[in-house]
């Protein structure tokens, strides 16, 4: 079953990474290590996962081809077989090539899509809103925007988003800014949450050190670079479970216990150290761990916690 309206988005969505083989030297011509990318998706269904997010920024999405792009999402689909839901990464800079990308993806399936604003481009709010519109109108898909001012120097108004919530297609919201209680976009994204309550249309966090956060405030789930390593994910899953359930202690708990895998796969800019991670190289510019300043200390960071909490990826050594 795929998702359809924003009732059914909920729960953890690993943002899927996408491995490469080590087949150009050069970090260029890399193609997709699909064995590998079988034995994650299956370890991540195992941990109890309630989707996936494949070709977002943690899968590469800004240097695979398009051709791997729409190869790697109907890969997903394929192989994940209906076991969970799938939202089609589906990002552009360009508001043409962005649905251009939607309309090959739904030749393959009828999946929501997760796009986000104009970077490089940083639009005003009226090229936001007029961005997100033309996505809904030419496509007709469902679209889960994806706001990350960090990744696009582009931060989409409160009030833009209620206004674009109000379009039959746009379902969701990944709301990747500081929202803790305290943190600069606390309240808008509480006001954004209770304005759109009574609209088909959720939001999910894009921050995996605050999810407890955002389900407290209303928020219904988790679309998480972090959680492609399956310990990771179960615990994420075990405090979505347990936040169902009223049990507030035990979620913050869970959100102490999945900092040292989130420390680690921040510590450089994502999707770098999930690289390490499942021994995969990268495609320039982005570069290994290891070429990074003091890499060699973050690498063995990585290494260890590997070793002694996520041995599930022992497998990729």
């Amino acid at each position: 079953m795929q998702i359809t309206t924003s009732s059914q988005l909920r729960g953890v969505f690993p943002a899927l990474f996408t491995p490469l083989k080590n087949d150009d030297p050069r970090c260029l011509h890399n193609s997709i290590d699909y064995e590998k990318a079988k034995k994650m998706i299956d370890d991540l269904i195992g941990a109890g996962v309630h989707g996936f997010a494949p070709v977002g920024t943690t899968g590469q999405s800004a240097t695979l081809s398009t051709e791997q792009h729409l190869d790697f999402v109907k890969f997903t689909l394929d192989y994940v077989d209906g076991r969970v839901p799938i939202i089609a990464g589906a990002g552009s800079n360009s508001t043409k090539e962005s649905i251009e990308i939607i309309q090959d993806v739904l030749k393959i399936a009828e999946v929501p899509m997760l796009c986000l604003t104009g970077y490089y481009n940083t639009p005003p709010q009226e090229g936001i809103y007029a961005h997100f519109k033309a996505l809904s109108r030419e496509t007709g898909a469902k679209i889960v925007m994806y706001n990350v001012p960090g990744r696009t120097a582009n931060y989409m108004h409160p009030n833009t988003i209620i206004k674009l919530a109000e379009d039959k297609n746009i379902i969701g919201l990944k709301q990747a800014v500081e929202f803790r209680i305290g943190e600069k976009f606390c309240e808008d994204t509480k006001s954004i949450i209770e304005q759109t309550k009574n609209l088909d249309f959720t939001v999910v966090s894009g921050e995996d050190g605050a999810f407890i956060d955002m389900l407290e405030f209303g928020g219904t789930g988790l679309i998480s670079a972090t959680a492609n390593i399956p310990e990771a994910a179960k615990i994420f899953v075990d405090l979505y479970n347990n936040f169902q359930k009223g049990k507030a202690d035990e979620c913050d708990k869970l959100q102490d216990d999945a900092r040292d895998y989130v420390e680690a796969v921040f510590c450089r800019k994502n999707p770098i150290p999930l690289g390490s991670f499942f021994n995969s190289p990268l495609l320039l510019p982005l570069v290994s761990v290891k070429d990074t300043e003091r890499g060699d200390e973050a690498e063995t960071r990585i290494q260890k916690l590997i070793k002694e909490k996520a041995q599930s990826l022992l497998k990729y050594s």
